[in-house]
């Protein structure tokens, strides 16, 4: 009954997860076909990464780095993604070059802090000044994207909450990606 349980409820997750990024679509200028397309490109990514994790499980001592340079180079390409979201979600306001460039730039500088973050916490496990500080960047980190809708995106929106809830629904994505793509280019053998 528990294997039963854990199966569905792996399911729902995944669904779950499938529509949240699945909501890309709503940031185009035709959301009616804008979300079925995401559905379907991202349930073709997770059938791709489903089938490569279940082959590399029955051949993982046959092809342990062919696997390892396939996964950093699927990585690599989610962390692509994940630097270009803003301009995925923001295509639809119109913004110009220039402001894409300075907010792709200004992502990579987050991501990088949020993964410098996450490793001063896992690695000062007796310092507990030092994971504090890992803590309050990740703090910081996560009020940037509400500075930035207040600031610089309130005039491209109706209303105040819908720039907030893109810029973090934005926030999300990135987080989600970056960390998906890190995960798969660190990958040990």
């Amino acid at each position: 009954m528990k294997k039963i349980l854990n199966k569905v409820v792996n399911v729902i997750g995944w669904l779950v997860l499938l529509l949240a990024f699945s909501s890309i679509g709503f940031a185009t200028s035709k959301p009616a076909q804008g979300v079925p397309l995401y559905i379907l490109f991202f349930l073709l990514v997770f059938a791709g990464v489903y089938y490569f994790v279940s082959k590399q499980k029955h051949d993982q001592k046959k092809v342990a780095g062919k696997n390892n340079i396939f996964s950093r180079i699927i990585g690599g390409v989610i962390l692509l993604i994940a630097l270009l979201m803003p301009w995925f979600v923001f295509a639809k306001i119109d913004l110009s070059p220039s402001i894409y460039i300075i907010i792709i730039a200004f992502t990579a500088v987050m991501i990088f802090l949020a993964l410098l973050a996450v490793i001063i916490i896992n690695r000062a496990w007796e310092n507990i000044v030092l994971r504090l500080a890992g803590y309050l960047i990740l703090v910081v980190l996560a009020a940037i994207p509400a500075i930035g809708a207040i600031y610089f995106l309130l005039p491209y929106f109706n209303r105040p909450y819908d720039a907030l809830g893109t810029a973090y629904w934005c926030t999300v994505a990135i987080a989600v990606l970056a960390w998906w793509g890190f995960s798969l280019v660190g990958k040990k053998s």
